[in-house]
């Protein structure tokens, strides 16, 4: 059996056996000439070349006022007390007040974070609410250019949001928690009325007739313990999300989702929402995923991706990486549904050191060696 990526990794979805496992650097696809830095090259090139790929293709949405978002927002930019960093402003002027999130932004590519969160009080849900929203007209142009770039070389997967992921980034981890105690009602409106969006978009989407389409979508992890409790994860997640799974399933679609953290207790939940691929399986300290004990355990209920972390291919010796390759591989292929990719995008570093270069390189070259070991 031998199996174009494209095959190989859309029957890792469907649960049908594969040739060999994949193998996936996060980030990469078929344009080698959009780079954070020009050290990536090789590793673009080489990717490109040789990894099974995987891209995302948008579809126009807003989460929080849908097409009429720019009736409603103010944006502008201030300087900070470093060159480095800007705040990035954004203002809602909803119906019933004004509402202001403020993001430190890295002028030299670098992460940012969130100064000022937009939900502050309990009021301010029911500003976000006020605003009117109206769905965006889809259509499959960009989705289809994607397709055709790719072609057999890998799948490209419909970008979606993720309702309760959608709140966090409203509210902060900290606000989360106490209104997930003290306003418990109103934080369940504003999931609940986030996901019926969430559903329809999916619905407009499903609609166009794509044939086996894949939707992602990331955010699980922000509702996991320690900064969640089970019960929340239950019900923000799992039980906001199972209704878009089974329509995606119905309408003969698949579904990718990432979540960070120790998820190894809420396999059956993700299995249960209807998740057909779950990235990125850490290992211990950052996660709880011990490859071998899961799949045993689980068997091919779901596909696996991941478990080799980034900060590994970043500081670790050629040799390590060599061994912890070899354990993914041997304990992945079990399952016949292993994807076999580091925990975070490769090209998220804007000064890469030549150590994390040459390991890239490593974990493409030494990577696919390994997964064809198991063959067929």
């Amino acid at each position: 059996m031998a199996l174009t990526s494209h095959e190989r990794i859309m029957r890792i979805f469907q649960n049908k056996e594969i040739d060999r496992p994949a193998l996936k650097l996060w980030g990469a696809g078929i344009d080698t000439d959009r780079l954070l830095h020009p050290a990536y090259k090789p590793v673009a090139e080489l990717a490109a070349a040789t990894s099974d790929l995987f891209c995302g293709s948008g579809f126009a949405f807003n989460i929080i006022a849908g097409s009429n978002v720019n009736r409603y927002v103010e944006r502008y930019k201030t300087e900070t007390k470093s060159p480095d960093w800007i705040h990035q402003h954004t203002v809602f002027h909803t119906p019933k007040g004004d509402l202001h999130e403020i993001k430190q932004v890295s002028t030299k590519g670098e992460p940012g974070l969130i100064v000022e969160h937009v939900v502050k009080e309990p009021e301010d849900i029911e500003k976000l609410l006020s605003m009117d929203y109206a769905p965006y007209v889809v259509d499959s142009i960009k989705y289809d250019n994607a397709v055709a770039q790719l072609g057999d070389r890998g799948v490209a997967m419909i970008n979606m949001p993720h309702a309760a992921y959608a709140v966090q980034k409203l509210l902060g981890s900290e606000t989360l928690a106490y209104f997930s105690i003290d306003e418990r009602e109103e934080l369940t409106r504003l999931i609940q009325t986030y996901a019926d969006r969430v559903l329809a978009h999916a619905k407009a989407i499903l609609d166009l007739g794509i044939k086996e389409p894949v939707f992602n979508w990331v955010g699980p992890e922000t509702y996991l313990p320690p900064l969640m409790g089970v019960a929340d994860f239950e019900e923000f997640v799992h039980d906001m999300d199972k209704p878009l799974g089974e329509t995606i399933h119905n309408a003969g679609g698949y579904i990718w989702v990432h979540s960070h953290g120790k998820v190894a207790n809420f396999i059956e939940s993700f299995i249960d929402m209807g998740v057909d691929v779950l990235n990125p399986l850490e290992p211990p300290k950052n996660g709880d995923i011990d490859l071998n004990e899961i799949i045993a355990k689980y068997g091919n209920r779901i596909g696996w991706e991941g478990n080799i972390e980034i900060q590994e291919i970043i500081q670790s010796t050629p040799e390590r990486l060599r061994g912890l390759i070899d354990e993914c591989v041997e304990a992945g292929q079990k399952s016949g549904r292993f994807i076999l990719c580091p925990s975070a995008g490769y090209m998220e570093y804007p000064q890469p050191t030549e150590q994390y270069i040459n390991n890239l390189m490593f974990y493409l070259k030494y990577g696919l060696e390994a997964v064809e070991r198991y063959a067929k």
